[in-house]
């Protein structure tokens, strides 16, 4: 009896320890007030300097019309957290271990409540083999002290600080493993996410890090372009109109046509919707592709291309047609919780569409291969 007692404590140790998709992707809450929230700001101590210097968010275009540059400096907040023990560089033999920070302004909606602007940003932090065995060390042992259960739990607000908030002693915690491992001086790259128009355009961009200033990087599929740039103003957001991809990408994965103009694709374009969406779930699946090889447009607007698709021509039975290219992982809860789903202007990738959250599959299935590789590491 006492050697099975033993027996069962060690599988319930190695159950503990398992990585699983909220335990590489980390979504933050969103607090019940701005200004005495106790989320990480852009000035936060990191390691060697702020976490993310406003001299270089300076450097980049306003966030969002509505919020100067001082006023988005101010409100920007980490709302989620990526690990990553192998971001491709231009060749995908070749791995970067990483945090990955995602930054959001919040601001007090219409109703007293906070909510966040749709526009981002996302900083790169490059961490040694060393830091990153002690990072996942430091994980795992934040995770025994808060006894947090992570295991088959479809990615959300991470459930260590679900209940009690911004105010969550775990979360309080976890941001000093942050500030350990992430700061201005292992800082590499920026990407940004601005929002124009009347809430209805977004632009994208990248930046890596040249010492005391910022260079942008071309859009991969671009032939060098260095920015791009999604519209879609319909009202209501069930569909795409009066825009799509600029510039758009070529070849085979592609999916413009949905994006541009979904209101006219009706009968007779059966078979170019089929082609569309396959694309889109090919894009949706990180054994295909990755922020290197992939457009940044393509890759955030995949998932409500689907959805329209599925939503408003369910007769063409797109996800048992294109089965084989959907990305399936049976260890990990794959379902996306998020609650606007049929949104096509919810592009965002981790993060928050004003109150509510809003995560793509994109992320979701990355978390999973990221979860993978870390769980075969723990085995060896």
């Amino acid at each position: 009896m006492k050697l099975i007692a033993i027996l069962l404590c060690l599988m319930s140790l190695k159950v503990q320890a398992a990585w699983d998709l909220n335990d590489v992707s980390y979504l933050m809450p969103l607090p019940a007030s701005v200004g005495n929230d106790q989320l990480l700001g852009l000035e936060a101590p990191g390691k060697g300097g702020a976490l993310l210097p406003p001299s270089f968010v300076a450097k980049i275009p306003v966030l969002a019309f509505g919020m100067n540059r001082e006023e988005t400096a101010a409100a920007l907040r980490v709302m989620a957290v990526r690990i990553d023990p192998c971001f491709p560089l231009p060749t995908p033999q070749s791995c970067q271990k990483q945090i990955r920070l995602v930054w959001q302004p919040i601001e007090m909606g219409r109703r007293n409540q906070v909510q966040t602007v749709d526009a981002a940003l996302h900083s790169f932090y490059v961490l040694t083999d060393a830091e990153f065995d002690s990072l996942l060390n430091d994980v795992e042992t934040w995770k025994k002290k808060y006894a947090v259960k992570t295991d088959f739990v479809p990615l959300q607000v991470h459930p260590a600080w679900a209940k009690e908030g911004d105010r969550s002693p775990a979360l309080a915690d976890f941001h000093n493993i942050l500030k350990k491992y992430a700061g201005a001086s292992n800082m590499t790259r920026v990407t940004a996410m601005v929002l124009r128009g009347a809430g209805d355009m977004w632009a994208f961009a990248g930046f890596e890090v040249r010492g005391d200033d910022l260079e942008m990087i071309p859009v991969p599929r671009l032939n060098g372009r260095l920015s791009q740039a999604f519209i879609n103003v319909a009202v209501p957001a069930e569909q795409f109109a009066g825009g799509g991809i600029s510039p758009t990408p070529k070849g085979d994965d592609t999916f413009n046509n949905i994006a541009a103009e979904s209101v006219r694709l009706g009968e007779g374009t059966e078979d170019l919707i089929r082609q569309e969406v396959k694309a889109a779930f090919r894009i949706e699946n990180p054994k295909n592709f990755n922020p290197e090889n992939m457009d940044c447009v393509s890759c955030h607007v995949a998932q409500p291309a689907i959805q329209w698709v599925l939503n408003k021509r369910p007769e063409l039975k797109a996800d048992q047609l294109w089965n084989a290219e959907i990305y399936k992982n049976a260890k990990y809860d794959l379902k996306n919780v998020s609650p606007e789903l049929w949104n096509t202007q919810m592009i965002r990738g981790l993060g928050y569409f004003g109150k509510n959250l809003a995560i793509s599959q994109r992320v979701i299935n990355e978390s999973a291969e990221v979860a993978d590789m870390l769980n075969q590491k723990a085995a060896k």
